[in-house]
């Protein structure tokens, strides 16, 4: 046992100093969002100060990401400086993914496995070691949100989620998830909701009171929906079978407008189907569940980016840890992840987009039949 024990140790070890490693390797690439936009900003930054810095519109992003901003504009390399904050999310990330996975499996070797392929998947290590993206950072409060949402503390769930949601909108993503549980009556209940405009505002009064107006610190979600009107950029959704991408667009405020009632539709068909039926809510359907609902939001609502599926990526891997076979499955998702990444990073298209949203389109009706198999086998609560 003892011998186990230390082999188990050597292994996480290993798979921390070699994720670090790769990580490393990225840290002096430039990606075209870092050229034109981060590294603007910070120089901004550190032109103004921080304080000053937060009283006016720097930046697309939300007051919460602008204060890391500013705690980080003192290093000399704000690259790196970046960068290294969204690799101290991953372990963070990839502790919580341990941490979730041993709570729905009762299996700490299932943990292990889980934080390794967290820490070693592709599209995480792309998104904030090359491409200095934060998506880590708010997919990392939405894991402790489910955390909390299995254990049964509702509250503590919205918080988290309430947190997200003020780095990144699309921490938004989640809620389809939490308002089917919310009417399954699991820990959830109406009000615990009120937690995430509640935080949302909070963490907006540091900016307010460095004298940026209130209106615009509450209103930047809709500032940036205005800023990419079309209706898929590089993700391969339903939209790209309407060629309604950056390259082709024709009717995008008309097909916007209709394809947010086509995925409000699909989403409240799931959550129908789901809150009608008795059964009981086992650990494998809480996570094929809110990751099918993800998934669903991400395939038909437009204006989606490339990088939006990063939640679906982590619950991917969750997803295959907790049933092994399954793991072809949500490869899937994570390959047609990655295939995603690189005509924006690399300006090759490796396969047609049309193609990946077909396969795209194939792996969410996969996915909803084990859902739909989970649930009619599933004892009746």
């Amino acid at each position: 046992m003892k011998k186990d024990r230390w082999i188990t140790v050597a292994f996480v070890v290993a798979i921390l100093i070699l994720s670090l490693l790769a990580r490393i390797q990225l840290l002096p690439l430039e990606s075209g969002d870092w050229k034109y936009c981060v590294a603007v900003w910070m120089e901004r930054i550190q032109e103004l100060g921080p304080w000053k810095s937060l009283s006016i519109h720097i930046s697309d992003y939300s007051a919460s990401y602008m204060y890391l901003m500013c705690m980080l504009s003192g290093f000399g390399n704000s690259l790196y400086a970046i960068k290294g904050a969204n690799i101290v999310f991953d372990y963070a990330a990839a502790f919580v993914v341990f941490l979730l996975v041993r709570q729905l499996t009762g299996n700490s070797r299932k943990g292990i496995a889980a934080l390794a392929l967290t820490l070693l998947c592709p599209t995480v290590i792309i998104n904030g070691s090359w491409w200095a993206n934060c998506d880590i950072i708010y997919c990392f409060f939405l894991l402790l949100s489910l955390l909390f949402l299995f254990k049964d503390k509702g509250a503590l769930c919205c918080v988290m989620m309430g947190i997200a949601f003020s780095f990144k909108q699309q921490s938004l993503f989640l809620l389809p998830f939490l308002a089917i549980l919310c009417v399954k009556g699991k820990a959830l209940k109406l009000w615990h909701f009120l937690w995430i405009p509640a935080v949302f505002f909070l963490a907006q009064i540091p900016a307010w009171i460095a004298g940026r107006p209130l209106g615009e610190l509450l209103g930047i979600y809709f500032l940036q929906a205005g800023e990419f009107p079309y209706c898929t950029l590089h993700f391969p959704n339903f939209y790209e079978f309407l060629d309604e991408n950056t390259l082709h667009w024709h009717h995008m405020e008309a097909i916007s407008a209709v394809g947010l009632c086509f995925a409000f539709g699909v989403l409240g068909v799931l959550a129908w189907i789901v809150c009608t039926r008795k059964f009981k809510m086992t650990p494998e359907i809480f996570i094929t569940l809110a990751m099918l609902s993800v998934s669903l939001a991400l395939f038909t609502l437009p204006h989606m980016h490339e990088r939006y599926g990063f939640l679906v990526d982590l619950l991917a891997i969750i997803y295959a840890v907790q049933r092994p076979q399954k793991a072809p499955l949500a490869l899937g998702y994570l390959l047609i992840s990655l295939l995603s990444y690189i005509p924006f990073l690399n300006g090759t298209y490796v396969i047609p987009m049309i193609y990946l949203a077909l396969a795209m389109l194939g792996l969410n009706i996969l996915l909803a039949r084990d859902l739909a198999r989970q649930i009619s086998t599933s004892d009746p609560d």
